[in-house]
């Protein structure tokens, strides 16, 4: 059997590309070599092919471009460096920033943000994405500010902090990667702002331990990594045994957006609808409708209905089954859930109250929703 020598220098690597990448590995029997950190050794390393992320360390840019001239075939993960030619299969970092838009459009803001501690290519393909439909305000730290983030915060979260207390209200960012999102949560809750009740945040990556251990957690766009490793994979096999590299980089579509509690919001400018949207988050796995809400806020319930209907463009109770089926929606992607579980907390009186309105509404069944999300992670 022809075994291939493969090196992955990629830092930092996500556990979910490494995933993709191993699990061609298996397939196929290579062997591979993980190349953590630059040393000599990659220059001496006799093999057939390397995975690499192409960043601003010069040392990896260099090692890379010696073993494609002594014939080791090389694919980049990243497009962080267009000016070197090399094939690549990229996330499509337009489409991030486009599904980003549409969240937030969605849920009815009217005032947008994007917020990076860095600049580069990859955030200029995102930035521009979230611009094609919406014009948000650009909170970009300057390179010295970039550098304090990481030793001295004080400096740094008193920018942040002026730039969120002038921006107006709801906001919605867009954060370039979990870390930098972490870094906007950790001012907002220094400056006493609610999230996401008036600044939203929302990802790029889905780092489940990032995302899900924040005073917040977090929303995140899916990258689908692990499907962009395995095919970064399949494309140097390709290229080890002869085939043309493409001239265009391969894109691996998003699986779209992980709601948690950081955008899981709708934007209003009406107190009382804020207060409606409140209660009906806060509620849902109870029984109720419109004229509950009311006699809760004390409010006429036909003056709730109207100025909901008029903010929103639909009505308490379709803002009610959205809500409903979103949550089910979250819930289902945790497989040790019940349906009657799931329907409990989603506020169905029962499972198959839930499976009913999931067929009428997806055109699926709960369990089919299930299928296709445990096929989608791999999990």
């Amino acid at each position: 059997m022809d075994c291939k020598k493969v090196m992955v220098m990629i830092s930092p690597a996500s556990a979910q590309r490494l995933g993709g990448i191993a699990r061609y590995a298996r397939e196929h029997s290579w062997r591979l070599m993980i190349q953590d950190r630059m040393s000599d050794r990659p220059l001496a390393w006799e093999g057939d092919g390397v995975i690499t992320a192409l960043r601003s360390d010069e040392s990896t840019v260099k090692t890379v471009k010696a073993l494609m001239k002594r014939g080791v075939a090389a694919v980049d993960v990243t497009i962080s460096r267009p000016e070197i030619r090399i094939p690549r299969v990229i996330s499509d970092h337009g489409q991030l920033g486009r599904i980003a838009a549409e969240h937030f459009r969605e849920r009815n803001f009217e005032h947008f943000a994007w917020f990076s501690t860095g600049w580069g290519n990859v955030q200029a393909l995102r930035l521009e994405g979230f611009s094609q439909t919406i014009h948000p305000m650009r909170l970009v730290a300057t390179e010295a500010l970039a550098r304090r983030s990481r030793s001295n915060y004080q400096a740094f979260f008193k920018w942040l902090g002026e730039e969120l207390s002038r921006a107006p209200k709801p906001l919605a960012v867009l954060a370039y990667d979990e870390s930098d999102a972490s870094r906007l949560l950790e001012v907002a809750d220094i400056c006493g702002f609610s999230v996401p009740e008036e600044i939203a945040v929302l990802s790029i990556g889905n780092d489940p331990v990032m995302c899900e251990n924040q005073s917040t957690p977090l929303s995140s766009i899916d990258q689908n990594l692990e499907l962009g490793g395995y095919e970064a994979a399949a494309l140097l096999d390709r290229i080890m045994r002869g085939e043309t590299p493409p001239d265009k980089p391969v894109f691996i579509p998003s699986r779209g957006i992980v709601l948690r509690r950081s955008t899981d919001v709708v934007a209003s400018s009406d107190p009382l609808v804020k207060r409606t949207l409140a209660y009906i988050a806060d509620n849902l796995s109870r029984s109720f409708g419109a004229a509950q809400i009311a006699a809760a806020l004390d409010a006429p319930c036909k003056e709730l209905e109207r100025r909901f209907k008029h903010e929103l463009s639909r009505s308490i109770a379709e803002e009610i089954r959205r809500q409903r089926l979103a949550r089910a929606k979250r819930l289902l992607a945790n497989p040790n859930l019940t349906l009657a579980c799931v329907a409990k907390e989603a506020g169905f009186s029962s499972a198959s109250h839930l499976v009913n309105f999931f067929k009428s509404s997806l055109d699926c069944t709960p369990a089919e929703w299930r299928n296709s999300i445990s096929r989608a992670t791999g999990k």
